[in-house]
This record gives C-alpha cells, structure tokens and sequence, in this order.
C-alpha cells in the first residue's frame, strides 16, 4: 500500500502552510502597492488634464482677442464709428451706426464675460480675471450710454462693483 507525501512527510503540511501564508502576504503587499502607483497615477493624469485645459483656457482668450482686434482693424468703418463715439459723443452717430457699434460692443461684453467664467472655472489666473474686470468697468459707462444690455452674472456684478455701481 502506498503512501501519500503527506503521510511519509507530517511536516509538510506545516512547511505548505506557512509558505501558502507567507506567499498570500506578499500577493497583498504587491496588490497594495499597485494601488499607490495607481493612485499617483492617476494624481498626474489629473494634473495634466488640468494643466492642459489651463493652457486651452489661455490660448482661447488670446486667440479670442487677436481675432476681435483684427476685426476692428480689418473693418472698413467699425474703428471711424467708435472713435467718432468716443470724441464726438454716441448722438453723432447715424442709426446704422450706432447699431453696428452696439452689437460690436455687446460681443465685446460676451468675450470678457466667457473669459471670467473660465476664471471662476479655475483656467484663468486671478491676474487676467482682474485685468478683465477693470476693463469692464471702466467700460461700464461708455456700454451704458450705448444701451448695451448687462445682466445680472457674477461678471457683470464684478464690472459693477468695481465701478462702484452696486
């Protein structure tokens, strides 16, 4: 009659046990830290990600004001009707032209206020959020006599408040 290796080798149990121990403890601290490098990971992604919508946020805005600069410069009477507003007074100007300056403006407005979002965001730096404010409001009264609609967003509270206007 034959024997198996555990009866021939009482301890070998004993020896498989603790090996089958030890082995399941090292499983668990491999395991474990291939959670940590998994987490940091996914901390860099997500820092990278941030990092780049950021970048993305910058380069809109400025993309967003070299086109409307380029406009003003490239438009054939836009620049005569504004600066026209702006020494001789808004009541110069023909109705043509008064609503073409209107609707310039109001996309001026629409420009800074998608740019603040971005800021309150978190893609903007407060530097350019403040810069954008300023702006605003000292282009608050010149928007105002042009009848160029303001709303009640946290940009359009922020140019009045700056302006002391709230």
């Amino acid at each position: 009659m034959t024997q198996s290796g555990l009866e021939i080798f009482p301890d070998l149990e004993c020896v498989i046990e603790i090996n089958s121990d030890k082995l399941n403890s090292r499983l668990a601290l491999l395991a474990n830290f291939g959670v940590v490098v998994g987490l940091l990971l996914l901390a860099y992604e997500l820092r990278e990600a941030q990092h780049f919508a950021e970048t993305q946020a910058a380069v809109q805005r400025l993309d967003q004001m070299q086109l409307a600069q380029t406009e003003m410069a490239m438009s054939e009477s836009l620049g005569q009707i504004r600066v026209r507003a702006l020494s001789d007074g808004i009541q110069t100007l023909a109705p043509d032209e008064l609503y073409r300056l209107q609707r310039w403006e109001q996309s001026v407005t629409l420009r800074m206020r998608s740019q603040y979002i971005q800021y309150t965001r978190g893609y903007l730096d407060e530097e350019t959020a403040n810069n954008i404010v300023i702006a605003g409001a000292r282009s608050l009264p010149y928007w105002e006599e042009l009848g160029v609609a303001l709303f009640d967003t946290e940009f359009d509270q922020a140019i009045r408040s700056a302006a002391g206007k709230q």
